[in-house]
């Protein structure tokens, strides 16, 4: 009796891990969706996995598509699950431009410091920076514009910034001048003397 007990729960829980999922549901992380549309999502999801194959309890085939929807370059985190009633749930997050890199090749960086390709839909009205940084500039970069978005004033000003030997240029938006920032220390000293000059 034992015996049949056991291997009739076995049998339900190999069942159920069979069950395929009847339709995938894609949402975006903030309602953010500037790169991606639900219809991309899905194209890359048929490219990444045949969804008909999945059962609703392999968690292998879920890691494996979160992962093919992290290797594509605008995606920040993917989150793949199933729901009980056998929909597949999508969740992803784009990453967000925070400059616009010109130089030997053009693309955005977001706040990890990860190169965003550019899209035939969407621009981001980001600052832009006119040369080829290396990974350690590109890092300072990344860094110097966080501090920047912070400040309401600055954020709206900044338009563009250029290097240049031992320091930076800044473009603003308001006035058709160049700031001679310097490097990218003292930050609350500077960006105070830009303020009471405009």
């Amino acid at each position: 009796m034992l015996t049949l007990v056991v291997a009739a729960v076995v049998f339900a829980q190999w069942r159920n891990s069979q069950r395929e999922i009847v339709r995938v549901e894609v949402s975006f992380a903030d309602n953010r969706h500037d790169f991606l549309n639900v219809k991309t999502v899905n194209k890359l999801l048929i490219l990444n996995q045949e969804l008909s194959t999945i059962g609703v309890k392999d968690t292998l085939a879920l890691s494996s598509i979160e992962a093919g929807l992290e290797a594509y370059a605008v995606v920040r985190n993917a989150e793949v699950f199933n729901s009980p009633s056998r929909v597949l749930i999508v969740s992803v997050e784009e990453r967000i431009p925070l400059l616009r890199i010109i130089g030997d090749e053009t693309y955005y960086v977001d706040i990890e410091a990860e190169k965003v390709p550019l899209s035939d839909h969407f621009t981001a009205h980001v600052p832009l920076f006119f040369g080829t940084p290396s990974e350690k500039q590109t890092e300072a970069l990344v860094g110097f514009m966080q501090k920047i978005n912070a400040d309401d004033f600055l954020k709206k000003e900044i338009v563009q910034i250029e290097s240049q030997a031992g320091g930076y240029l800044l473009k603003i938006r308001s006035y058709d001048f160049i700031i001679e920032w310097g490097a990218f220390t003292s930050f609350e000293q500077k960006a105070g003397k830009i303020k009471n000059i405009m």
